[in-house]
Order: structure tokens, then C-alpha cells, then sequence
């Protein structure tokens, strides 16, 4: 069922083109429950980050496609509930695409260093190459305690997105 929600999601974002719902990337699909109960949650985003009218839109799109395909609605059911949302602050980042809109941005990462164990790093993201020669990397600045009369010294860290175990947008005070 999760594999014809997809499918039924990848289509409505193909046809999204010149529409409200343009831009707009699937990041997961979770349905929970059973029968009349059933929940689906379509996670969604945009490089420029989601607005609420793409998200009203793709539902409204996703569930015309739903109740349309007799075979699709039985094996929901009819009384499902059907939520399209942006991850929210806090959320780790799901798929590679993410991190685009989130340059400049605080991120708590941990990634495995060369001996396999994990590293906690927070710091800013500056850079991000999806089509690296070298597989998809990401470049953060570490944030640094400053201390009293004295210039930090930092060094931007570069991390494979292959190294990272969780990467989570951190809100900045």
C-alpha cells in the first residue's frame, strides 16, 4: 500500500509543474493505523523550504488520486486521514536534497569519524555539493565558544554525507 501512495504522490509532483505545488520534493510517507482509522503523513519540502498553499495543494491532489482509484481507496479505506506537512525545527534530515535549504543554517551533526566512531559537531553549513566526483558532501563551520580577548581559530569541516550519521536543523537564538 505505502509503494501505491508513493506512486500516487510521484505523479501528482510530476504533473505539479507551472501549478501551486511546483518545487516541491517528498521526503517520506508513513501510514499508520488500520481500516477506518488509517493515517497517512506525507513529509514534503522545497529547496526554498515549503509554503502551507503546496502542502494544501498536494493533498488536495493526493486525495482526489486516492478516492479515484477504486483498488487504491479499498486498501486505505474510505475514512482515512490524510496530513501533508513540512518537517518541522528539529526534524533530522531525511534525504540528501535537505541540506540545500538549509546553507547558512545551524545543523547538529554526528558523524562517524575515519575509526568508525561517533563525533558531535554543531556548527553552520556552508556549502553543500550533491554531485561531488567523490559522492555527495557537505562543509559546516564549527560553532566556537569564544573566549574573553581572544579570536577563535576554526577550520570549515568537511563531511561525505556517507559519514553522517544524523544531521538536525537547530534553531539559533
Amino acid at each position: 500500500m505505502q509503494e501505491r501512495i508513493n506512486n500516487c504522490v510521484t505523479q501528482v509532483l510530476a504533473e505539479s509543474a507551472g501549478t501551486r505545488g511546483e518545487g516541491a520534493y517528498l521526503i517520506d510517507i508513513k501510514v499508520k493505523g488500520k481500516g477506518s482509522g488509517r493515517k497517512i503523513e506525507i513529509l514534503m519540502d522545497a529547496d526554498d523550504g515549503i509554503r502551507i498553499h503546496q502542502c494544501a495543494y498536494i493533498s488536495r491532489r493526493v486525495r482526489e488520486r486516492i478516492e479515484g482509484d477504486d483498488d487504491l481507496l479499498e486498501l486505505v479505506g474510505e475514512n482515512f486521514d490524510l496530513m501533508v506537512s513540512s518537517p518541522g525545527l528539529g526534524e533530522p534530515i531525511i534525504i540528501p536534497r535537505q541540506y540545500i535549504r538549509h546553507v547558512g543554517k545551524l545543523l547538529q551533526v554526528t558523524y562517524a569519524d575515519s575509526n568508525g566512531d561517533p563525533v558531535e559537531l554543531v556548527g553552520h553549513l556552508q556549502e553543500v555539493s550533491l554531485l561531488d566526483e567523490h559522492g555527495a558532501k557537505i562543509v559546516i563551520m564549527p560553532e566556537q565558544k569564544k573566549k574573553k580577548g581572544q579570536q577563535p581559530k576554526t577550520e570549515a569541516v568537511i563531511l561525505y554525507l556517507n559519514q553522517v550519521i544524523r544531521a538536525i536543523p537547530e534553531a539559533e537564538l
